[in-house]
């Protein structure tokens, strides 16, 4: 009963923060809403570490959301909510099954919803008990309140005010978030997940089980000395490609002087099949230490060879890092050219864990696991800072010929923009820029986002 109280109370809260209103403070205040939901409608023991370390992000999220209003706030805010849904009702689910558990959470809504008895008390609801409360406890308070306040509505204009309805309202604007905001609240404090999802999960480790390394020691299998001979081979012939490759791209890339439009399409028709290969090298290694070679006392050439092939791809990717900096240097920086950066330091991770999985005999688990860890907290770190400033800061103080039409483009350098060009341009360039953070300052209170509300013109 708990919970379905507080499902019809976020209900109603949800249509009263969006109705007539736009996307803004209202999604921070509805985030803290749910996770208020969430805490009150869970086990107090589930609230572990975990779920705190979300709740922390959560906030970053909604406080980043709240100052940008930007869709890569919003994913985080989303993404955050959706982790911490799970980890509040299964403590015990493991980081790589959230996604999943997650998307069936939602999904599942369209046939839980519908089956009342599943989630809505109906078969013993009406009850003499049930009578009692409801006209005591509130037909005829309601009924006394509503007389006196049409008593003293007729006594003040001022106080009629205060309760004035409007009969005009939009009730199919009202219908569609009464439904969505349903849906939301619903997902949060009625979670499911199938049962065959609890079962994966307790297959999944960080760690090989004892009774997997026992049976290694005991009983060798009869093609262990192949698939150990085939990595071997494989990771060596895979050095000798890899180093013959990082040779030759850097005579190609540094070794010619590449300007205009050849440095341009160099950079974009090749970094990104790079960042794919040192991907599929974090693959290649979870392939073939993925079970038994992990703990052969035979395989030194092997780890060997491994790790000579995860330092060799960390110098690929600081190659890469180098011919993206030489771009920068030569046309600005840009998102694209800092999505780089960021996509090379998510490869370095991963190969640094790889090399851990290999050292500490890690499963594949383990690895997937940590990764998805950092592709998260690179998404709430993401969200917070302002890439535009940075962005526009870069290319003021570095780049000869400043491009303005591309500044105006990026959504949050106003402030830098109006005291370092806007108060000097012409006024086709200054009218439409002033007139757009006049309207986002005019605004709805709960349609601001606060980024707009600090600038000063």
């Amino acid at each position: 009963m708990k919970k379905n109280l507080v499902l019809f109370l976020g209900v109603a809260i949800f249509v009263a923060l969006f109705y007539n209103r736009e996307p803004g403070l209202n999604c921070s205040l509805f985030t803290l809403l749910a996770w208020l939901a969430i805490v009150m409608t869970t086990k107090k023991e589930n609230h572990n570490t975990t779920f705190w370390w979300l709740t922390a992000a959560l906030g970053i999220a909604t406080g980043a959301f709240a100052w940008y209003g930007d869709p890569v706030s919003f994913l985080a805010v989303f993404a955050s909510l959706a982790a911490l849904t799970c980890k509040a009702h299964q403590p015990a689910i493991h980081v790589l099954l959230i996604p999943f558990a997650g998307a069936v959470n939602f999904i599942s809504f369209l046939f839980r919803a519908p089956v009342l008895t599943g989630w809505l008390p109906v078969n013993g609801i009406f009850t003499a008990t049930f009578y009692k409360k409801a006209i005591y406890y509130f037909l005829i308070p309601a009924a006394l309140a509503a007389i006196f306040l049409v008593i003293y509505s007729f006594s003040s204009d001022l106080f009629q005010s205060f309760f004035y309805i409007n009969w005009n309202a939009d009730f199919l604007q009202i219908g569609f978030l009464t439904a969505l905001g349903f849906f939301l609240m619903f997902c949060f404090v009625h979670y499911w997940a199938p049962s065959q999802l609890f079962l994966v999960n307790n297959k999944i480790s960080d760690h090989f089980q004892e009774a997997y390394r026992f049976s290694l020691e005991d009983r060798q299998h009869p093609d262990a000395g192949f698939y150990r001979k085939s990595a071997e081979i494989t990771f060596i012939l895979l050095n000798i490609l890899v180093l013959f490759f990082i040779v030759t791209y850097c005579v190609e890339q540094f070794g010619n002087k590449n300007t205009g439009g050849s440095l341009s399409s160099a950079l974009h028709e090749r970094v990104y099949l790079l960042i794919f290969s040192i991907v599929m090298a974090i693959l290649v290694i979870m392939l073939f230490f993925k079970g038994g070679l992990n703990f052969d006392t035979k395989a030194r050439l092997l780890r060997n060879s491994a790790y000579t092939w995860i330092l060799l791809n960390l110098f690929l990717a600081g190659v890469v890092a180098l011919k993206n900096n030489q771009y920068i240097e030569a046309y600005g920086l840009t998102f694209k050219r800092i999505g780089v950066y960021i996509f090379l330091l998510l490869c370095i991770a991963g190969l640094l864990f790889t090399i851990l999985k290999i050292k500490n005999r890690k499963t594949n688990a383990f690895l997937a696991g940590r990764m998805l860890w950092v592709f998260y907290t690179t998404l709430i770190v993401g969200c917070v800072v302002n890439w535009s400033w940075i962005v526009t800061k870069y290319n003021l103080e570095h780049q000869p010929s400043f491009d303005i039409d591309y500044a105006l483009s990026l959504p949050y350098n106003r402030q830098l923009l109006y005291n370092t060009k806007i108060r000097q341009t012409t006024p086709d360039k200054k009218t439409p820029f002033i007139e757009h953070i006049e309207a986002e300052q005019k605004r709805p209170l709960l349609s601001k986002t606060l980024y707009y509300q600090f600038i000063k013109l």
